[in-house]
């Protein structure tokens, strides 16, 4: 349980932010188209353009808070940016111990060391050449 809390990353202000002002934005539509319907069931029509700006002011303000949102998102995660290039980087990390990791030997044969002071070569194409006995 723990490991999972320690896991979860955490989200980043800016997205908390825009899914609090999508929250509010619908709340106050939900609110103010109410308010609408029962001003208009009460015959109180003269409240009907302030009810109209109340819904459309809020939506414009969200959409130019979405384009900036976007554009920092697309400034970030485009060449340059803060998250491009952290990622690239850890990428050619990754590659180069890759590359490193596996890259095969380029000699035939090997020796090896089995605890003792004896040594024998290992030939590819044989096997093990094993010390005659005198």
């Amino acid at each position: 349980m723990v490991k999972k809390l320690k896991n979860k990353k955490k989200k980043e202000f800016s997205k908390s932010l825009l899914i609090q002002e999508s929250l509010l934005i619908w709340l106050n539509t939900i609110c103010i188209l109410i308010m609408a319907f029962v001003c208009i069931f009460k015959g109180e029509f003269g409240d009907l353009p302030w009810l109209g700006a109340m819904i459309g002011f809020p939506w414009t303000a969200y959409a130019i808070s979405q384009m900036y949102y976007y554009k920092k998102s697309q400034k970030e995660n485009t060449a340059g940016g803060i998250k491009y290039e952290s990622v690239m980087s850890e990428l050619n990390q990754i590659k180069e111990f890759h590359d490193n990791w596996y890259t095969p030997s380029t000699s035939s044969s090997e020796t090896i060391s089995y605890g003792t002071e004896e040594e024998s070569e290992i030939d590819e194409e044989t096997g093990p050449i094993e010390d005659e006995e005198i």
